[in-house]
C-alpha cells in the first residue's frame, strides 16, 4: 500500500518559506546530469538509495525543502525524465564545490490538472486518509484504500505535510462501494506519481482538460449522476463477467427521463443491439477506433445491426428497460486491449471522457463549498436529486453479456 511506509529522511525537513532558493511550486532546469535519491543526502548509503540520473537540461517542479544533509541543501522534486516517466525524490541545490544544479526558471508552474474540482486517477492501492500526513498516525486515520484507476474528484489541497504533498479527494471505495471522502498523498519518493491526470482513449487526445477536447456527450442537456463507477459492491457481486464477480457498477448512471435522445459519444460501428432481460434491457455496443462504448435500458433503438455511425449522431432514446430500477441511462466504455474478466467486463469509468458540463457530480462525494468557488462543486446535484437504486444485470445461462 503507497505511502502507509515513508523512506527515511531528516526528521526535521523546513517547508517552503523556510529560506533557501526555491519555494514549492518553482520550476527549475537540470545543469548537468544531477542524481535524484529517495531521501537527502549521500552519506552511507547503497544504490537503493537512487532513484533515477536526470539529463542535464530537464525540467521539474519543487515540492518542498530544503534539508541539509552532508553539507548540501536537498530539494524534494518531481521531474519527467526524457523519456516521459514521471519520478519524485530528492535533489541537491548544489554541489559540494559550490557548481549549480538547480537552475531556477522564472515562471512558477502548476502541474497540469492538479487543481480543486479536476478528476484524477490513482496508479495503484492509496490510502485515503482523515487528515494530510502519515506519520504517527492512529490506524482509524485511514478511511479505506482507492484501488487502481479508480477516478476521483479533487475538493481541497494542496498541503505539504511531511514533506508530500496531499489533496482531499472525493470517490468511492469498492469494494464496498460507497462514498469517501479523504486526503491522499500525490506522490512518493522513489515511487514516483499516486494520482495522475485520468489515462488517454488510446490513439487520441481524450481527455484533455486544458484545451476542452472530450468525447460527445450521449444527451444534449446536463443530467445528475444516479449512481457512480464503483458503488453497491454488494449487489452487483451476484452478477459475473466470464466467471468472475463484478467489483462494483461497471458504469455510470445518469438520471434521464425517459424517452431523452441518445447521441454516439465518437465515429463508429453498431457492434450489437439486442434486448437483455432483468439486465440492460434494450441496449447499444458501438465499436470504435478505441474501444467500445454501451448505452443501456433504452426506450427506443433507432440504428440497426452494422451500420457506421458519426459522433454526435442519433442512436436511440433513453428508457427504464431491462432490470432498470428507475429511468436512466447507464453508459461505459471498454478501451483497447480490454479483458472481461477483470472484475468490471472490461469496461472502464466513462466519467473523465465525458465534458464536465454533461452532467452534475453526486452531491454525496463533494464537500460544502463557498458560493462561487469550484467549478464542480459548484454545479453538483442537490442532495439525493437523481440517486438511482442499484439495477439488475441479468443472468441468462449460457448466454455471453454484452
Amino acid at each position: 500500500m503507497f505511502e502507509g511506509v515513508l523512506p527515511e529522511a531528516p526528521p526535521a525537513i523546513e517547508l517552503p518559506g523556510a529560506g533557501g532558493a526555491f519555494a514549492s511550486g518553482d520550476r527549475f532546469r537540470t545543469t548537468t546530469i544531477v542524481r535524484l535519491r529517495r531521501s537527502p543526502g549521500f552519506s552511507g548509503k547503497d544504490e537503493t538509495d537512487i532513484v533515477t540520473d536526470i539529463a542535464q537540461g530537464v525540467e521539474g517542479v519543487v515540492v518542498a525543502g530544503p534539508a541539509p544533509a552532508d553539507g548540501l541543501s536537498w530539494w524534494q522534486v518531481e521531474i519527467r525524465a526524457q523519456d516521459g516517466r514521471l519520478f519524485a525524490g530528492w535533489m541537491a541545490e548544489a554541489a559540494a564545490d559550490g557548481e549549480v544544479l538547480m537552475q531556477k526558471l522564472s515562471t512558477p508552474v502548476t502541474r497540469p490538472g492538479f487543481r480543486v474540482d479536476n478528476l484524477v486517477q490513482t496508479t495503484d492501492f492509496i490510502n485515503m486518509r482523515r487528515t494530510p500526513g502519515a506519520v504517527n498516525k492512529p490506524a482509524d486515520d485511514v478511511l479505506g484504500a482507492l484501488r487502481p484507476r479508480t477516478i476521483g474528484v479533487l475538493l481541497d489541497g494542496p498541503r505539504l505535510v511531511g514533506g508530500l504533498t496531499w489533496w482531499r479527494v472525493g470517490s468511492i471505495l469498492t469494494p464496498p462501494g460507497v462514498e469517501v471522502r479523504g486526503w491522499m498523498a500525490e506522490t512518493l519518493p522513489g515511487v514516483g506519481a499516486l494520482i495522475v491526470e485520468p489515462a488517454k482513449l488510446p490513439g487520441t487526445n481524450i481527455p484533455d482538460a486544458a484545451t476542452g477536447v472530450y468525447l460527445h456527450p450521449p444527451f444534449a442537456e446536463r443530467y445528475p449522476i444516479g449512481q457512480l463507477w464503483g458503488e453497491n459492491s454488494d449487489f452487483y457481486a451476484r452478477f459475473n463477467y466470464d466467471g468472475v464477480s463484478l467489483l462494483g457498477h461497471n458504469g455510470t448512471d445518469f438520471s434521464l427521463p425517459e424517452g431523452t435522445p441518445l447521441f454516439a459519444v465518437d465515429d463508429g460501428v453498431v457492434r450489437q443491439v439486442g434486448f437483455e432481460a432483468g439486465g440492460f434491457g434494450n441496449y447499444i455496443l458501438l465499436s470504435h477506433a478505441w474501444g467500445e462504448s454501451i448505452y443501456a435500458h433504452l426506450s427506443a433503438i433507432d440504428i440497426a445491426l452494422d451500420q457506421a455511425v458519426a459522433r454526435g449522431q442519433h442512436i436511440g432514446r433513453s428508457g427504464n428497460t431491462g432490470g432498470s430500477s428507475g429511468p436512466h441511462l447507464h453508459f461505459a466504455i471498454r478501451t483497447n486491449p480490454y479483458v472481461r474478466s477483470d472484475g468490471w467486463g472490461g469496461f472502464s469509468d466513462p466519467l473523465p471522457a465525458l465534458p464536465p458540463g454533461a452532467y452534475y457530480l453526486p452531491s454525496y462525494i463533494l464537500d460544502v463549498a463557498p458560493a462561487g468557488v469550484g467549478v464542480m462543486a459548484a454545479a453538483a446535484a442537490p442532495e439525493g436529486a437523481g440517486r438511482l437504486q442499484p439495477s439488475a444485470m441479468g443472468e441468462a445461462p449460457g448466454v455471453q453479456r454484452p
